[in-house]
Order: C-alpha cells, then sequence, then structure tokens
C-alpha cells in the first residue's frame, strides 16, 4: 500500500514534533487553546508535506460521513458579538459529537476548493453564497446554513427598527443614524439603517439624518458639528453599534454637550464596556448563547436527518435601558 494512504494525525504530529492533541487544536483552531505561533506553521506545514488533509478529506468522501461542521467566517472585525456566537456554536456542537472548523475565505482559493478539500459534514456561512455553489454543495448532501437562506443571520433590520421605535417611544421626534465607515461592515450597516429609516417613515418621524462615523474623537466630532450645522435638531440617535456609540458620547463630551438630555443614544451588542460608558449605554442585546445553541441544535439535526422539536427560530432581541437614552 502506498505511504500517502497511511498518513495520520499521529505521523504529522511526529513529523511537527508535537503531540496528537496539538495537531487536532491547530487544524480545528479549538477555541481557548493558545499554540505559540511557530508550532502551528509546523504543524500546518507538516499537514501539507504529508498530504494528510486532502486524505482525511477523501476519506470522510468514500465512508459518506464526517464529524466536521465548517464555519467561513466573514471578512469582517472579529467583535464580540461574533466571537460569542462562535463560542456558542462551538459548545453546541460538541454535545452532539461534532467539530467546529473556521476559515477566513483568502485571494485565488474558492469556496467549492475549500469544501471538496475539506468534505464537511455542513457549511455555515454568514454572507451570500453563490447560487450555483450553494446548489452544488446541497445536492451533494452537505448541510448549508447560509445568509442567502436566512436561515444563520438575525434580521439586521429588526435592530435598526427597535433603535427608532425605542427612541420614539421616548418622545423623540428628530432621530439620527450613525453608519460606520468600515467598508468590510457596509452591508450589516445598510440593514440596519434601512430599518431603521423604514420604521421612523411608518411611524411618521420624517426622514431621519444619515451620518458616516469612524472610531476617533476627531472624526465624530466633525460628524456631529455636522450634523448641528445642517440638520433639523436631533435629539435621539442610533448606532450601527456599542463602538459607534462610545465614540459619540467621547465626541458630546468633547463638544462640551450631555447626554442624553442634548441628545440620547442607543447602540447595538451590549457589549462588556457598555455598561461602564459614561454614561451607561442603552443599547439592542443580541442573545449569542440561545442564538449559538439553536445554530448548533439546527446544523446537528439536519446532518442527522431529523427534524428539530422547535424549529422556531428563538426570539433573540431585547432593549437593555441604561442612562444613555
Amino acid at each position: 500500500m502506498p505511504r500517502a494512504q497511511r498518513v495520520t494525525a499521529s505521523d504529522v504530529a511526529k513529523a511537527a514534533g508535537v503531540s496528537k492533541t496539538t495537531v487536532s487544536y491547530v487544524l480545528n483552531q479549538t477555541p481557548n487553546q493558545s499554540i505559540p505561533e511557530n508550532t502551528r506553521l509546523r504543524v500546518l506545514e507538516a499537514v501539507r508535506e504529508l498530504d494528510y488533509t486532502s486524505l482525511a478529506a477523501a476519506r470522510a468522501l468514500r465512508i459518506g460521513r464526517n464529524d466536521t461542521v465548517l464555519f467561513v467566517l466573514p471578512d469582517w472585525p472579529l467583535s464580540h458579538a461574533l466571537s460569542r456566537v462562535i463560542e456558542q456554536v462551538t459548545e453546541g456542537l460538541a454535545l452532539h459529537g461534532l467539530s467546529l472548523l473556521l476559515q477566513r475565505p483568502s485571494p485565488g482559493r474558492s469556496l467549492i476548493s475549500l469544501w471538496r478539500e475539506l468534505a464537511p459534514a455542513a457549511l455555515m456561512t454568514v454572507e451570500a453564497m453563490d447560487a450555483e455553489d450553494e446548489l452544488l454543495i446541497r445536492e451533494s448532501g452537505t448541510v448549508v446554513v447560509a445568509a442567502a437562506t436566512a436561515e444563520f443571520g438575525i434580521r439586521q433590520d429588526l435592530i435598526g427598527a427597535m433603535q427608532a421605535e425605542y427612541l420614539a417611544g421616548r418622545g423623540h421626534r428628530h432621530l439620527a443614524y450613525a453608519r460606520v465607515l468600515d467598508p468590510k461592515l457596509e452591508t450589516l450597516s445598510a440593514e440596519r439603517w434601512h430599518g431603521f429609516r423604514n420604521a421612523c417613515h411608518r411611524l411618521e418621524l420624517g426622514e431621519p439624518v444619515e451620518l458616516g462615523f469612524d472610531l476617533s474623537v476627531d472624526g465624530s466630532v466633525s460628524a456631529l458639528k455636522g450634523m448641528s450645522e445642517t440638520a433639523a435638531h436631533v435629539t435621539g440617535m442610533a448606532t450601527y453599534n456599542d463602538q459607534i456609540a462610545a465614540a459619540v458620547l467621547a465626541g458630546m463630551r468633547r463638544l462640551g454637550k450631555n447626554v442624553p438630555s442634548d441628545l440620547a443614544v442607543v447602540g447595538v451588542d451590549d457589549e462588556p464596556f457598555a455598561q461602564f460608558a459614561e454614561p451607561p449605554l442603552t443599547t439592542v442585546r443580541q442573545n449569542h448563547t440561545l442564538f449559538g445553541r439553536y445554530l448548533a441544535d439546527r446544523v446537528a439535526s439536519a446532518i442527522g436527518g431529523e427534524q428539530m422539536v422547535n424549529d422556531a427560530k428563538p426570539d433573540v432581541l431585547s432593549m437593555i435601558i441604561r442612562e444613555s437614552a
């Protein structure tokens, strides 16, 4: 039998000079494991030299079974919200004997080639997939949980609508929305903005002011000055996330203005720092534990060919009310 067909994780561990457990941690990108960069690179080089990954995928295709769920991460900053979802999905899948493998898109490597190489039991994506690629992957028997089918994401427009409804309920009639300027987050930012804007129209508040913010005090001051000079007297502002909200708070302090008496501010994500902001930040919380476990159960049920007892997506959004609004 050719040598290549006998390659195992133990062979990779021996070639890299590490333990088999370390090989598993590196290949599965196991959370909460601090693997030195030089060790990780040695393991990956051994994998390439021994062609271990492709052999493992080929075996999975032959026997028609794999315990790996491939999560293709979007090209976004790894926020607290996304990290929490990943953590909860990982723990939820582990209860079903499944492992989560994280990958980011890389130049020159298509999603199809990655899928063929790894042969996962399921594929999860946040961003929409090419329709033909998705059909090919589904027809192969791989479970797909993708934004294109609205299976993965929390509806971002609902988040924006919640912000508008809360501010309107507090008596604010002239509202503004602070979008993030990072082009990697444009899709999410646009969806939240459209939800906010549509809610303003539905509530007969008129057209809200749209502003672009970056994560700097000077940028926040400039945007706030521009708003005060050109817009109607805005008294309530929703922001793309809590980080942008923190920039708004800092900009207001620099201008000698008060939150919430001069401007009520509502963020998104309930980041750990939100409760310690000055003033503490009112924000939309996404229940990442509930949502992550729902996703894990959904994927595991689909892999097993089973129907979930409760297939309804949980209501995971709530308003956390603090002093900023």
